[in-house]
């Protein structure tokens, strides 16, 4: 291999097919020094910016450096680098396009506050974006921004957030959980074929003051028993479905505990219950 010192003089001095090779060039100063030479071109600062073993001094030189300020493939590649420091990171996040940047909070390489500050822009900007954009990027973001998207969206967002794999029953739950979130995501969660498979979505519906009581009947039956227990205890539990855990805790006869001089009010039955039409978005 040859020597350190003719490769920190190559890449200052060297030839555009010499400075090609020297950006895969495993010693920092190499690279740092690739910069300084008048042959490097837009593209081998964009190939550079994709380095793992690039130092973040470089980094931040080269989103700095005016020759590629106009750049947007530069921006982007510093932007998604873990080496780059984050101060740099954040000075650049202003330029960088809606997807990409839903794109860079994906990947797990990125520093976690970075991911947070990412998101939180995004979040900041889903309220005003087209309902196309807010459908694009349901199909692409991350767990965080499928939370907000679902939290703003109109119910054909929200439709395709539910169908994100990176979404999970956690996710769903704590959307659920959520005072903020929209009546309507309720309803259309507890209407969703696949998502009211999953258990622990069916106790947090339950627990919910909008979640349709035809759903919610069909689902008190499926709970454990020690479940349904501490859901009636549960102040936050919605009046309305208190009855029909009462009934289902009765029929197991599970009464021991609750109170005896409560008084339910039962429907004879449970098709008198509002159909789902009553509950269209």
């Amino acid at each position: 291999m040859i020597a350190l010192e003719e490769r920190i003089r190559q890449a200052r001095s060297g030839e555009p097919e010499d400075l090609w090779q020297l950006l895969k060039d495993p010693h920092p100063e190499v690279l740092i020094n690739v910069l300084f030479n008048r042959n490097f071109t837009g593209d081998m600062a964009v190939l550079l910016a994709k380095s793992r073993n690039i130092p973040p001094e470089t980094l931040a030189l080269l989103a700095t450096d005016r020759r590629f300020k106009d750049s947007y493939k530069l921006k982007f590649q510093i932007c998604r680098n873990p080496r780059t420091p984050q101060r740099v990171v954040f000075s650049l996040l202003k330029f960088i396009r809606i997807f990409d940047l839903s794109d860079i909070a994906k990947d797990l390489n990125v520093q976690i506050n970075l991911r947070q500050k990412i998101e939180g822009m995004l979040a900041e900007r889903i309220r005003s974006m087209p309902a196309g954009m807010q459908k694009a990027l349901a199909r692409r973001a991350n767990a965080a921004i499928l939370m907000a998207l679902m939290e703003y969206g109109d119910e054909s967002v929200v439709r395709i957030c539910l169908e994100n794999p990176l979404l999970t029953e956690g996710h769903v739950c704590g959307l659920i959980n959520r005072t903020a979130v929209s009546p309507a995501v309720i309803r259309l969660l507890a209407a969703d074929r696949k998502w009211t498979l999953r258990y622990y979505v069916r106790y947090a519906l339950i627990r919910s003051l909008h979640a349709p009581l035809v759903h919610v009947v069909k689902f008190i039956t499926g709970m454990k028993t020690t479940d349904l227990r501490d859901l009636y205890a549960d102040p936050k539990l919605p009046l309305a479905t208190r009855p029909f855990i009462f009934r289902e805790l009765q029929e197991r006869a599970e009464i021991v505990g609750l109170n005896s001089e409560e008084i339910h009010h039962l429907p004879e039955e449970d098709e008198d219950l509002l159909s789902e039409d009553d509950y269209k978005v």
